[in-house]
């Protein structure tokens, strides 16, 4: 029996929606005013780890050209004049390249081993943006803010990962090949 009618539909295209949807929001969440201490200091990261998230199980949802999108949506929000236009986009799309190719060590790990990863390719991502932000103003950018930034970050991913994860665990990609059996998606048993 197939599951076939608008919820069928809708399900299918919220699953291929989403990802970007929450990529989105996080892009547009860097622009809220926000006065509560350190809070506005991550959101510029929240972005990387919708990428580093979703990238993990389905990096089929997060094509480079949305990726490339809204990393200059981001730029050009939260850039001023002088601003590098195009380097969030860089790092957005090398975050889910670099998770890509390391998936084997990424997914069906503990947690402890998938925020390492996050650690080190967001200190790439900062550094990255640090760097071409410097070139490109021809300015000696003070690193402060940028640790501070990435540190905050760090420590935040332990509360705002879980709450991604939380909206892919019914993806058929996220169960093991072993347990996945012989269902279709879409089949009912009678």
């Amino acid at each position: 029996m197939r599951a076939d009618g608008v919820l069928a539909r809708l399900d299918h295209w919220g699953r291929l929606l989403l990802p970007g949807v929450v990529l989105m929001f996080f892009v547009l969440l860097t622009l809220a005013p926000l006065r509560v201490p350190y809070v506005s200091d991550i959101l510029p990261l929240l972005p990387a780890l919708a990428v580093f998230q979703f990238s993990l199980v389905t990096p089929e949802r997060m094509p480079g050209p949305l990726l490339l999108a809204m990393g200059v949506l981001l730029d050009l929000l939260l850039g001023g004049p002088g601003a590098p236009v195009g380097v969030s986009a860089l790092g957005f799309v090398l975050i889910r390249a670099a998770v890509v190719n390391n998936r084997r060590y990424l997914v069906g790990v503990p947690f402890l081993f998938q925020w390492i990863g996050f650690c080190l390719l967001t200190l790439g991502y900062v550094v990255i943006v640090w760097v071409f932000t410097a070139l490109f103003t021809w300015t000696n950018l003070d690193a402060g803010p940028a640790l501070a930034q990435y540190l905050v970050m760090v420590v935040a991913y332990p509360l705002v990962a879980p709450l991604l994860a939380r909206v892919r665990p019914r993806d058929p990609l996220n169960v093991p090949e072993s347990s996945r059996g012989t269902a279709q998606p879409g089949e009912t048993t009678t």
